[in-house]
């Protein structure tokens, strides 16, 4: 039987009277590419934004590994092994790649004071950043700087400075948005790459990559669960077509 990693009952984010995040429930199994999708305002973001601790639940519990994590801090969140791509890490558009990595790597440390020293001071890390760079396909982009790289290279070094901080569970906020066939190829395979030995969860709204990619969906709409399952599961629930896959196909 698989092992839930993360474990999420009645998460509820209310702004007033309105429930952006209405009572979700959510079982990530370990190991698995599990997609969080519906229509926009279905309250996705939200979601991302209270598992990560950005944003106080109204409600609810959060388990990571069985521990609760519900109301820690995103640094602790973080510390913990539950990371969403570009919230701790970041991209410094005048530093090349193989800093932006080097930084990142930092935050592993006890330290971060070696970020305003001398460079020489990061020349340890070197091995470790191209090991990510490499595994990402940006051994020739190292020398770069990083706001001169194109959108899908620029993208998959964002997830190699998440990589860097060596998470158990990793959000992606819809990794593919804006790119073109050729770069969502690339990030969708760059993903099933870095989902070895780790657990992912991604907010896509391109049902291909969805499709192609993730173990399990689930759907919200109006901040609720309205469907869980395999992507032909819920591709075949009324529920969902009404409210998301009718829309994306008209």
């Amino acid at each position: 039987m698989t092992q839930t990693v993360l474990e999420v009952r009645g998460l509820t984010r209310r702004f007033g009277a309105f429930k952006a995040v209405d009572g979700v429930d959510l079982d990530i199994a370990e190991g698995e590419i599990h997609a969080l999708i519906g229509p926009n305002g279905a309250g996705k973001t939200t979601c991302f934004n209270l598992l990560t601790g950005s944003l106080p639940a109204s409600s609810g519990t959060i388990r990571l590994r069985g521990e609760t994590i519900s109301g820690l801090g995103m640094d602790r969140i973080a510390q913990r092994g539950l990371v969403r791509s570009y919230q701790i890490s970041s991209i410094f558009p005048d530093f090349t790649a193989l800093n932006n990595v080097r930084f990142a790597l930092q935050q592993g440390r006890r330290t971060n004071f070696d970020f305003w020293r001398s460079e020489l001071s990061l020349t340890g890390l070197n091995d470790a950043a191209m090991g990510l760079l490499d595994d990402l396909g940006l051994s020739d982009w190292a020398e770069v700087r990083a706001g001169d790289l194109p959108y899908g290279r620029k993208r998959a070094l964002e997830i190699a400075t998440t990589l860097a901080l060596d998470p158990q569970v990793l959000l992606l906020d819809e990794p593919t948005s804006g790119m073109g066939r050729e770069d969502i190829g690339r990030v969708t395979d760059l993903i099933r790459k870095v989902a070895a030995g780790r657990t992912v969860v991604m907010v896509e709204h391109n049902l291909p990559v969805v499709k192609g990619l993730c173990e399990r969906v689930t759907v919200l709409a109006r901040g609720q669960v309205i469907a869980r399952g395999t992507y032909d599961e819920v591709a075949g629930d009324p529920r969902v077509v009404e409210a998301y896959l009718g829309k994306a196909h008209a």
